[in-house]
């Protein structure tokens, strides 16, 4: 089972799935190759990132019920991250992964959201699709 080094379970699985499974479980839920990139992308960008952090706790791992973005969404599989910038710097963030999809460096990551709809966050997914990177509306 792989762990990331930069990210705890809790920065990464809703806090109700890691109470009622338990952390090893929670771990359990999430894409391997997603938890890499993460990691890659991290060590990469050089400075801190926030995935479940304060109020915000959907945006790593999502219980099926969570009213937070679509009913069938990636979240609930464990394969899709929103990935805040320390310094805020969401533009250049969503260029370096954009950057990194387009150059084949992540081995999971293959969808964003377009930034007009998250102007405040990243969204990184992975999808079933020959885009790299496919960029999505909601």
């Amino acid at each position: 089972m792989y762990k990331t080094k930069n990210f705890s379970v809790k920065e990464l699985v809703h806090p109700r799935i890691i109470n009622a499974i338990g952390e090893h479980m929670a771990w359990r839920m999430l894409d391997t190759g997603c938890l890499m990139d993460l990691d890659f992308i991290r060590d990469l960008w050089g400075y801190p990132i926030y995935i479940n952090q304060g109020l915000h706790d959907s945006r790593g791992l999502r219980p099926p019920n969570d009213g937070d973005g679509a009913f069938y969404s990636i979240h609930k599989q464990g394969k899709a991250f929103d990935l805040v910038p320390h310094n805020g710097d969401v533009l250049r963030l969503w260029e370096f992964i954009y950057a990194l999809i387009q150059d084949d460096k992540l081995c999971r990551f293959n969808t964003m959201e377009s930034l007009a709809f998250t102007p405040t966050w990243v969204h990184a997914a992975c999808t079933n699709t020959g885009e790299k990177p496919l960029v999505i509306n909601p």
